[in-house]
């Protein structure tokens, strides 16, 4: 006889409860943390005392999205699958720089920024920030390797934008290039964002426009609509028989007794 054991349902239950009560909270401090970032990366100031505090900021949040992904893990009744299905918490704690990319949870399922997640609703419009996001976070990472890099042709804010456009869309025109180690890693993982982010918007573009074609030719030819159009046929041809009937005028007890064939001796 197989045993069942139902105990890790209401464990899952929980943990699903729980997510969904932290998500919110997790995307609103990632997009806090993209402003922080930002702010460090554009006037990069080591000696200020803010900057100093910033950086606190930025390690106790990464801790507090460490602890939440290894407790979530802890509490998983699928721990197999687990980290693959929570790639961006993984590569964000795995690799404190990335901790920006974090604010793409604002994006999707839940997040602060979006109720219905990013394949639903208004999913263009979702997939289409988070490429802008993509493109920031990733210019002001490279931007933050190569500033001070002898020979470094990514030196500024705008040609560190340039770049990820440049690098997103694959179009590599190559005026620029990043040259160091650090600066190259961090372009490689802005080409695989960049390209899984404009697949998203490319597939639900053309997802949209499929069903928006569907429904407008789908209805006429649809089963629903045969069977509504054969009921209206058979009241319209219910309301002829009875206009017909309405003009027989029913017989009379007389006529009717003297209606009937004629008897033999009659004849």
């Amino acid at each position: 006889m197989v045993h069942i054991d139902s105990q890790p349902l209401p464990r899952q239950v929980w943990l699903d409860r729980y997510t969904k009560r932290t998500t919110r909270l997790l995307s609103a401090l990632a997009l806090v943390y993209l402003v922080t970032f930002s702010i460090q990366s554009i006037w990069p100031d080591p000696g200020a005392p803010w900057y100093f505090w910033l950086q606190v900021f930025a390690n106790l949040l990464w801790l507090l999205f460490a602890i939440d992904l290894l407790f979530r893990f802890i509490m998983s009744t699928t721990k197999r699958h687990f980290f693959r299905k929570n790639f961006l918490d993984t590569i964000t704690v795995v690799i404190p720089q990335l901790r920006a990319l974090r604010a793409l949870r604002a994006f999707t399922s839940g997040g602060v920024l979006s109720k219905k997640g990013l394949l639903s609703g208004g999913a263009i419009t979702t997939a289409a920030l988070a490429v802008l996001l993509v493109v920031w976070v990733g210019a002001l990472m490279v931007l933050n390797a190569e500033r001070d890099a002898p020979g470094a042709e990514i030196t500024t804010l705008g040609i560190a934008i340039w770049w990820a456009f440049e690098t997103i869309t694959t179009v590599g025109y190559g005026d620029f290039v990043p040259i160091t180690g650090v600066g190259r890693s961090f372009a490689v993982l802005v080409m695989f964002a960049g390209i899984t982010v404009l697949g998203v918007v490319s597939a639900t573009l053309a997802a949209t426009l499929v069903k928006k074609g569907a429904s407008s030719a789908a209805p006429a030819d649809s089963p629903s609509q045969q069977v509504l159009r054969e009921l209206e046929e058979l009241k319209a041809m219910v309301a002829r028989l009875e206009d017909r009937l309405s003009w027989v005028e029913p017989p009379t007890n007389g006529s009717a007794r003297n209606s009937g064939p004629a008897s033999p001796s009659q004849s």
